[in-house]
């Protein structure tokens, strides 16, 4: 799609939410899991939004979003 549509001047993006998303449901199934295990919903919109919103000179394609607590 990218390779189609970037010509077109559509930014198509991939992006993986890789982690346990900060929801109610969530906290209470890991309960004892510190605050950077976990990725804020707001972070994630935030991240979308500077994706559809970058200079077509530096487009991204590939966008992994992981909570600061993740184990590398």
């Amino acid at each position: 799609m990218a390779r189609e549509l970037g010509p077109r001047g559509v930014h198509i993006a991939y992006v993986v939410v890789d982690a346990v998303i900060d929801l109610e449901w969530t906290r209470k199934r890991w309960p004892d899991r510190p605050d950077d295990f976990f990725i804020k919903p707001r972070a994630i919109a935030d991240e979308i939004w500077h994706v559809v919103h970058q200079d077509r000179s530096a487009w991204s394609f590939n966008v992994e979003l992981r909570p600061f607590g993740e184990a590398w």
